[in-house]
This record gives C-alpha cells, structure tokens and sequence, in this order.
C-alpha cells in the first residue's frame, strides 16, 4: 500500500496542504483554504483535519496510510512549541500536542516556522538538493531560513534565521524596526524601505518612477530602463543583502545562498547586483559561495513541512 505524508502551510490568510508521495516524495495534490479567524486556538486544527479528511476521501486514502504530518507557521518555533504567534493568535501553546488530539495515534507530527521551512522546501527542490543553505525572503519584510547539514537551524528560543533582523547600516536611523532596533537588513531592503528612498531621491533628482503609484515593480522595470534613481534603489537593496551574506558567510559558510519572496521576480538583475556587491564585501574564500533564485515560489513552505516531516520518521 502506497504510504503518505502532508506537508501544510498555515498563514494568516490561508491554509496551504500537499500530500506526498513516499519515498519518492511525488506532490499528488494540492489544495488550499481559507484560514478561520474566529476562535483560532481550536478552529485551525478543526479546520486541518476536515480538510485532511475531505482529500483522504477524495482519492480513497485511509488514514492508516498518513504516515505524518509537517506543518509550517508563521512565528518562531521551538521544538514544536509557540509561545506567541499574533499572526494565529495563538499563546503558549505545542503545536503538535494540539494537532495530535485529532489524529491516530501512529501519525507524527513536525512544527516550525514558516521562512525556515520554506529554505528547507527549497534546499530539497533542486535535482541536487542542499544540505548548507541561507535563504532570503524579500518582500514587505525580510526574512529567511537557515539549514546547516540537512537540518533546519531553529536556535535556542526559536528564533535562528530571523535574518531581517541583522544590523547592517546607519541609515533609516530615525524609524525603529518592528523588533525595536534601528539599521536592520528589513529596514533598507524591505518594500516599506524602497518606497521610502524612491522618494527621498526623487526630491533632487528627476525619475520616470510614478512617486503616487509606487509599486516595487515599478522601481525595478524603471532601474532595468536605466533611470538613475531606480538603479540607486536597487542597488542600495543588492549591496545590503550583499553585506549580510558576507557575514553569514563566514558564521554558517553555506553551499549557496538561494534568494526568494517578491522582490526576487527581478530575477537576473537583481540577482547579479547582489553577486557583485558581494564579491567586494566577501572575506576569505567565501567568494566562492554561489547565489541562485528560489524556484518553488508559493510552494515552498508545504514542500519544506513535507520534508520536515519524513526526516523526523524516516
């Protein structure tokens, strides 16, 4: 009999759910839902299982055949333990515990957060996976994942690889940072940050950047055209995700470092700033580390709780 595990992505928004195929782990389906807002502390894992059983039935599978359970979640995790995630509303609370209560008996279960799961899902999705990766996850924020030999690096309380959070310059210095400190790599790389110097640059230097409809795509169609003040946008974002990897280079010193999240869809362009800044910041050897884009876009946190899961049983 064929045996199964999922892998879920649980947002603030929606659910995400992937069954997998074992050994091979063969994405056989995916489905997704919305998350519940009310009573969120037993309405989340009400709503997993309904769904868990609404697939089972669907392509005759039986419970028996769940092996496991990964599950991706937005706040910092440590051994399956949250002690605040806003995001879920959910306080002090093991995550797996919880989710056991309606389950068999034989099915695990494997709780971590969801940047960190996603460098997992990513590190897996090459034909080549990666056991040393740091992952960057630019978008409204800045986040990120860490794996050192194959493992996810969750440190002592849950919050290793909140990479966002390195301090990295002097500039920004009058906003604090949403983690109270001041110059972290979210607050010169992060959409709030562009936007922010797209118009202080705008002020002295003319640009075909629409400064009342700001997109971030906008900022990098207009720096690929040539216009002075988006190639400085996006050059300041690459020589700070630049100056970050040179430190965590030679902390974690990684096979690559895999860049994702939406401001990633510049692709090439962005990509190749970033590898040139980092060329001139980088220490050592470490030189040599490559950067490569992300591949399993939405996908990546169910793919990387799928694989949290069969490390943990296999």
């Amino acid at each position: 009999m064929s045996k199964y595990v999922y892998g879920i992505d649980v947002g603030g928004t929606n659910i995400k759910f992937g069954l997998f195929l074992l050994p091979e782990m063969h994405l056989a389906h995916t489905y997704e839902t919305e998350t519940p807002v009310v009573d969120q502390q037993t309405s989340i894992f009400n709503k997993i299982i309904e769904s868990i059983t609404q697939i089972n039935n669907e392509y005759n599978i039986n419970f028996d055949d769940i092996l496991g359970i990964g599950i991706a979640i937005p706040c910092p995790v440590k051994n399956d333990y949250v002690e605040h995630c806003p995001n879920l509303n959910w306080e002090d609370m093991n995550v797996s515990n919880e989710l056991r209560k309606h389950l068999p008996k034989h099915v695990s279960v494997a709780v971590s957060n969801d940047a960190t799961i996603a460098a997992l899902g990513e590190s897996q999705s090459f034909d080549k996976p990666y056991n040393s990766v740091v992952f960057y996850t630019l978008g409204t924020g800045v986040g990120g994942g860490i794996i050192i030999d194959g493992k996810i690096l969750e440190g002592n309380t849950g919050f290793g690889g909140e990479i966002g959070h390195m301090w990295v310059s002097n500039e920004e210095t009058d906003i604090t940072c949403g983690c109270g400190s001041k110059g972290c790599l979210e607050q010169v790389c992060g959409t709030a940050a562009i936007f922010r110097y797209v118009k202080e640059l705008s002020k002295d230097e003319k640009t075909s950047i629409d400064i009342k409809y700001l997109t971030v795509k906008n900022v990098f169609d207009a720096a690929k055209a040539g216009d002075s003040v988006g190639l400085k946008v996006v050059n300041r974002v690459a020589e700070y995700v630049a100056i970050s990897a040179s430190i965590l280079a030679v902390v974690v010193d990684p096979e690559v470092f895999i860049i994702g999240g939406g401001i990633s869809r510049a692709g090439g362009f962005l990509l190749d700033l970033i590898v040139d800044h980092y060329k001139k910041h980088a220490r050592f050897s470490t030189y040599k580390i490559p950067f490569i884009l992300a591949k399993t876009g939405n996908s990546a946190g169910l793919i990387g709780a799928a694989h949290l899961i069969k490390n943990k049983i296999q």
